[in-house]
C-alpha cells in the first residue's frame, strides 16, 4: 500500500512539473466603458455626436491589458508572418483611436498600428516580451461588441493569447492556504512530491524488520519531545 501511493505522488510531481515547466505564455485582460449608446441615453434626433469628425451612435472604450504571464522570454520573431497578431471587431465596426497607455520596457518595442484597408482592425507585434513585460491599450470603437477579437500565430503556442478575464478580476491573488502555494509555487510542489513518493516507495520494499527498526526509532523520538 505505501508503494502505492509512492507511485501516485510520483504521478502528481510528473504532472506538477508539466504544469510549471518554463514556456512564455502571451495573455491579456480586458475592461470596458460604454459611453454613448446604452439604452438610458435620451439624446434628442436634432443631436448628433461625432468622434474625430466620425458621427458616432455607439462608443465604448475597452482597455486591453497584454502581457508575457509565462516564466521564459516570448521572442517576436516567432510570430508568423503570413498570420500576424490582430485586434478586430465585426466587418462594419469602426476602432475610431488606439494608443499604447503604458508600457512596461521601451526596449520592447510594442507598436500598434491599423490594417491596411480594414476600420474594424489592428496589428500589432514586439521584438520581444520577458516575464511580465506587457502593454496597456486603450480603444475608442462603435462596436456593439464590448471586447475585440484577439488572433495570430506564434509558432510553439497554438493558443496564441489566452484571455484571462477581466482586469478587475483576480480570482489567484484572492487564494489561500494550500491552493495558493500550489498555483504560486508549482516547483517547491513537483520536489515534495517527488521526494515524498521516492521515499515512501523505498519504505515499500524494505524487510519488515527494517520497517519495524525505522517505526520504532521514530516513535521513540516523537516520545522523547513529548516529555
Amino acid at each position: 500500500l505505501i508503494g502505492v501511493i509512492g507511485i501516485i505522488l510520483g504521478i502528481v510531481g510528473i504532472f506538477s512539473y508539466r504544469v510549471s515547466r518554463s514556456v512564455p505564455k502571451p495573455s491579456y485582460q480586458k475592461s470596458s466603458l460604454r459611453l454613448i449608446g446604452r439604452e438610458e441615453d435620451n439624446l434628442p434626433n436634432d443631436v448628433t455626436v461625432t468622434c474625430k469628425g466620425n458621427v458616432v451612435e455607439r462608443l465604448t472604450k475597452t482597455t486591453l491589458v497584454l502581457w508575457n504571464n509565462g516564466t521564459e522570454t516570448l521572442d517576436g520573431s516567432n510570430i508568423v508572418e503570413k498570420d500576424p497578431l490582430s485586434i478586430s471587431f465585426g466587418r462594419e465596426d469602426k476602432i475610431l483611436s488606439y494608443k499604447i497607455l503604458k508600457a512596461t520596457k521601451d526596449t520592447n518595442a510594442f507598436s500598434v498600428h491599423q490594417f491596411s484597408g480594414f476600420q474594424n482592425k489592428l496589428l500589432f507585434d514586439f521584438e520581444y516580451l520577458d516575464p511580465d513585460d506587457g502593454v496597456v491599450i486603450e480603444l475608442l470603437h462603435d462596436s456593439a461588441q464590448k471586447y475585440p477579437k484577439i488572433s495570430g500565430t506564434i509558432k510553439g503556442l497554438p493558443e496564441g493569447f489566452i484571455d484571462q478575464g477581466r482586469v478587475l478580476e483576480q480570482k489567484r491573488n484572492n487564494l489561500k492556504g494550500p491552493m495558493k502555494i500550489i498555483l504560486d509555487r508549482p516547483k517547491l510542489v513537483l520536489g515534495t512530491a517527488i521526494a515524498l513518493g521516492l521515499g515512501m516507495v523505498i519504505f515499500g520494499i524494505l524487510p519488515n524488520e527494517a520497517r519495524g527498526y525505522i517505526v520504532g526509532l521514530l516513535s521513540k523520538s516523537s516520545t522523547q519531545k513529548t516529555i
